[in-house]
């Protein structure tokens, strides 16, 4: 009988200590939840610098925001090796670059096509 007591102090300490550590994230997912984290930020800019069709000065300065936190997207597929997540990164990365370009150069619908475009690889991306 003492040792099925000691045996279970034993099971309810590693348990409670496991779930500590889990619960902090030491064990997983927190890079997939940061990258998802990226990624909504991401398509919160971009659907903001769409609804100013016509204002480049705001897509620009949305779109630019949107391209920092894909940019911070793409370190974190790098470092995981995720060649199908790069795809749609880059890809995203391609349409905010020339949404920027247009909006720098005032052709506001230009650029909200190049942000349609980048939002329809994000949502590829979030939906995979």
């Amino acid at each position: 009988m003492k040792n099925f007591a000691t045996n279970l102090v034993i099971c309810f300490f590693t348990l409670l200590l496991s779930s500590q550590i889990n619960a902090t994230g030491f064990f997983g997912n927190s890079d997939s939840e940061e990258q998802s984290n990226l990624m909504a930020e991401a398509i919160k800019y971009a659907e903001l610098a769409k609804t100013h069709k016509a204002h480049p000065e705001e897509i620009h300065e949305y779109a630019k925001m949107s391209l920092e936190y894909i940019k911070k997207a793409e370190i974190q597929a790098i470092e995981h090796d995720n060649t199908q997540e790069r795809t749609h990164i880059t890809e995203s990365l391609r349409h905010l670059v020339e949404a920027i370009k247009h909006a720098r150069m005032g052709h506001a619908r230009i650029a909200t096509e190049y942000i349609d475009d980048a939002l329809v690889a994000m949502y590829q991306l979030t939906n995979n």
